[in-house]
């Protein structure tokens, strides 16, 4: 009887070995997958009070141009730009954008982000320009 079960426990270590497929791990310990989708679909800035300081969200149809790789907003009336946080969603959860966002950060010029492709092979710059409403 313990003679089944040490070849079942194999048989079944082996199938597990077959079917996992192993994906490598980047410098910051993250997987590298076969995922090439690399584009940002919405954009935000927040305040101090962590609340959106953009006029309206910034998505494909409205600011995010993923051709150009450009993205442009315009700030409430009276926004300090000097001291906002960005944040993006990306095309798939597998995408990095460097450098990392969720940071405190000036936009009184344009800042640019580049977002990489679940596989790493794929880069795309972002301009980011955010002007504040008169």
């Amino acid at each position: 009887m313990k003679k089944y079960i040490v070849v079942i426990t194999v048989i079944c270590s082996i199938l597990t070995a077959i079917s996992c497929k192993k994906y490598p791990i980047d410098d910051n310990g993250l997987l590298i997958t076969e995922n090439t989708t690399c584009y940002m679909s919405s954009f935000s800035l927040v305040g101090a009070d962590n609340q959106t300081v953009l006029v309206s969200p910034l998505t494909f149809t409205n600011g995010i141009d993923t051709t150009k790789l450009t993205v442009t907003g315009i700030a409430k009336f009276g926004t300090n730009l000097t001291k906002v946080k960005p944040y993006c969603a990306l095309g798939s959860n597998d995408m990095l954008v460097e450098p990392f966002m969720g940071v405190w950060t000036d936009f009184t010029q344009p800042q640019t982000y580049t977002l990489v492709s679940g596989n790493r092979k794929i880069r795309k710059t972002y301009t980011i320009t955010i002007t504040v409403q008169k």
